[in-house]
């Protein structure tokens, strides 16, 4: 079975990072995959597909623009099937299959609830839930991250039940371990290191991140926080600024390879407001790494077991995070197995 994966672009994100483990997953169960990205040949997912996957590139500025390029290679290529996990990319692949009669797959990233994205952010989520309305319902199937998700789809869009499945996010652990090899200590030895990746938003909490960590600092002198992701937007820009006033508080941007960074820091922190599945979290519990995260998503209630391998509170609660912190860094002797990804539910999506 062929199928192509849709990307708006090759810049690196959550999203896109389970799609290439998907991609590997399918690859070795004997589907063909190629990648299909609307946008310029350039990026940094390039050298992550590339090694493993033929992409093709459609060189449009905007995903909107896709839309022509997408259709007469579907007519090429009527049999296969395709697959996306960006809502914005949906939209197009949705659209298209539609008119081409071609079967798509749908991953849907955020809770559609979310209201936690503010100006042109939020007036493009209020657009495309709208035109969801109406596409989602041609979707072959369509992948909750969590069973949280599941029922708001149900209730958002009104969908058949049958046309959601609940697959929590996959982990290549392999591929994961490979990645950090080799690579040195990037942090301080005798520091206490915090960690947390994401692409800086207000969604992920970080504001709230600086607030705990005032308290962080006072009990634990030696602790450093540092933050993995990209930070481009004026929101996160904003931070970075606020952060001049906080010691040890460490914006390191986007890094191409964040493995040794999970590999080696003490405690995994996850500040964020909303979640659609914290995939990062089950990265960090491969090196058995305690866990301080805030209940963003259900699942965390699953995924952590308080004073086992980490401790979980309630969002916007600056006091009870770094409560969180402080506790996870007296953790020792980690043994995290979490696992609730169903292979073959996720093979079933892809067979015709």
């Amino acid at each position: 079975m062929k199928v192509y994966f849709l990307l708006p672009n090759l810049s690196a994100g959550g999203a896109e990072r389970v799609s290439i483990t998907i991609a590997r997953i399918l690859s070795k169960e004997g589907f063909c995959v190629e990648f299909i990205n609307f946008g310029y040949s350039d990026g940094e997912m390039k050298s992550w597909i590339e090694p493993e996957f033929d992409i093709t590139n459609f060189n449009c500025r905007r995903t909107i623009k896709a839309i022509s390029s997408l259709r007469k290679f579907m007519r090429k290529n009527p049999d296969a099937l395709y697959f996306s996990s960006r809502e914005h990319v949906s939209i197009v692949g949705l659209l298209c299959a539609r008119l081409e009669k071609t079967k798509i797959v749908v991953r849907i990233p955020n809770m559609p609830k979310n209201i936690l994205y503010r100006g042109l952010l939020g007036i493009k989520l209020k657009i495309i839930k709208s035109l969801n309305r109406f596409l989602l319902k041609n979707a072959k199937i369509i992948i909750a991250q969590n069973v949280e998700m599941k029922e708001q789809l149900l209730d958002f869009y009104k969908l058949p039940e049958n046309k959601i499945v609940v697959i929590n996010n996959p982990v290549d652990k392999d591929y994961i371990y490979k990645s950090a090899i080799g690579y040195k200590n990037p942090f301080i030895s005798s520091e206490i290191n915090f960690l947390n990746i994401c692409n800086v938003a207000y969604s992920k909490g970080i504001d709230v991140l600086e607030k705990a960590w005032l308290i962080v600092k006072t009990e634990i002198p030696n602790a450093h926080l540092y933050i993995v992701g990209r930070i481009t937007t004026d929101y996160a820009k904003q931070l970075i600024d606020k952060s001049k006033d906080l010691k040890d508080f460490t914006f390191l941007g986007f890094q191409s390879n964040p493995y040794p960074y999970l590999k080696y820091c003490d405690i995994f922190v996850l500040p964020s407001r909303m979640e659609g599945f914290p995939n990062v979290i089950l990265e960090a519990m491969c090196f058995n790494k305690p866990i301080a995260s805030t209940t963003c998503v259900s699942v965390i209630k699953d995924i952590i077991h308080e004073g086992v391998n980490g401790f979980y509170c309630d969002i916007e609660d600056a006091n009870s995070l770094a409560e969180c912190m402080i506790k996870a860094s007296k953790l020792n002797n980690i043994g995290n197995n979490y696992d609730l990804f169903n292979k073959q539910t996720l093979l079933d999506c892809f067979r015709v």
